[in-house]
Parts: C-alpha cells; sequence; structure tokens
C-alpha cells in the first residue's frame, strides 16, 4: 500500500511539473503550407481555400496561435508541433 502511495504522488508531481506548464504556456505551432499552391473547395461553404484552410480554423476554434508559413525555416527548434499541408493531388 505505501508503494501505491508513493506512486501516486511521484505521478502527481511529474504531471505538475511537466505536463501542466504546457497546457499553461502553450504550444507554438507551425503550418508549414508546402502544397504549391492548392486549393480546394470547401464543403462548408467557405468557396476555394487553402490546403491548410481546416487546420486552420481547427486550431482557432480550440483556442490555439500557429503560425503559416510557405517556406520551411531553416531552424525549427523554436516550434513544438508542426503541421505539414502537401496539397491536393499535388503534382509539382
Amino acid at each position: 500500500m505505501k508503494i501505491i502511495k508513493r506512486y501516486s504522488m511521484i505521478l502527481c508531481f511529474v504531471i505538475i511539473l511537466f505536463i501542466i506548464p504546457q497546457i499553461v504556456i502553450g504550444l507554438e505551432i507551425l503550418i508549414w503550407d508546402n502544397d504549391n499552391g492548392s486549393y480546394i473547395n470547401d464543403p462548408e461553404g467557405a468557396g476555394y481555400v487553402g490546403c491548410q484552410y481546416a487546420l486552420q480554423q481547427a486550431l482557432m476554434t480550440n483556442g490555439e496561435s500557429y503560425t503559416t508559413l510557405s517556406t520551411l525555416p531553416s531552424d525549427l527548434s523554436n516550434y513544438d508541433l508542426i503541421f505539414i499541408t502537401l496539397g491536393h493531388w499535388c503534382l509539382g
């Protein structure tokens, strides 16, 4: 019983130390728009939009901030999460 209690305390400590700061501080998110200018017709009525549009809408809906770039930065160490759009039937 003491062992379980000890592991529970260690687990709580790890959660407080590592996970909660990520939630509070937030993530640095990059959307790399590497789709050669591809567009798709949005089925929800937004017309023709870039392939990154759905990702941007999902992130905004969830209150996340992000950066969208069409060129990949040489230093990616500033980002915690990277999404890459490659287009819709991209031939280039």
